[in-house]
């Protein structure tokens, strides 16, 4: 037990206590805190709401809690025959505000993992590689020119559904964007869309 004044601060350059210590209100410290090997940390109803084992593995009672989530989703009402970023000009979901509908580009708001999905409909004659791209880059995929995610032959007449998936770990403010490469045919677009680009932050 100890006891001062109390209109004084207990003032003490080390100190063990063997049972528990209870406060009423704010504790500061200039070092760390560290607690046993396999110990708990959480909240009076939660005593183990934070568990860390011995090399430092931290596992949580109850899955985080993400107030925003970061979700895109659109698609283009364009048609595209030439080289170039494929655009989602209608913006369907877009909970950050992190997706450019004029330039196609998604911003990164957050570090971690982005899962990828885009389709669309592909009319011959001709082939076209498509990518996903981080910072102007291709990623997933040979650099060299005939490296690509998704490749696709059409004979002149065909029409064909094409997709690709990706999860890419990205710093916040790197780029996303999906990349068109020509050898004839076309990505139908126009008003009844048959096409579509949707983002997910994984963590």
């Amino acid at each position: 037990t100890v006891t001062h004044p109390p209109t004084s601060a207990l003032s003490a350059t080390s100190g063990t206590f063997s049972g528990a210590i209870t406060g009423g209100g704010l504790l500061t410290t200039g070092g760390n805190i560290v607690i046993p090997d396999a110990g708990n940390i959480g909240s009076a109803s939660d005593t183990d709401a934070i568990a860390i084992s011995s090399g430092g593995v931290v596992t949580l009672a109850v899955p985080p809690i993400i107030t925003t989530p970061i979700i895109f989703q659109g698609y283009s009402t364009t048609t595209y025959s030439s080289d170039g970023v494929w655009v989602a000009d209608v913006e369907t979901i877009d909970t950050t505000n992190s997706h450019n509908s004029s330039t196609g580009v998604f911003t990164c708001p957050r570090a971690g993992y982005y899962k990828l999905g885009w389709h669309a409909l592909y009319r011959g004659a001709g082939n076209i590689r498509t990518n996903f791209r981080k910072n102007d880059t291709k990623y997933g995929t040979p650099s060299g020119s005939g490296g690509s995610l998704l490749y696709n032959d059409a004979l002149a007449g065909d029409e064909e559904n094409i997709k690709m998936t990706l999860i890419m770990e990205c710093a916040a403010t790197d780029t996303i964007d999906v990349h068109l490469d020509f050898t004839g045919g076309d990505i139908y677009g126009d008003n009844n869309g048959h096409n579509g680009l949707n983002i997910h932050f994984l963590g």
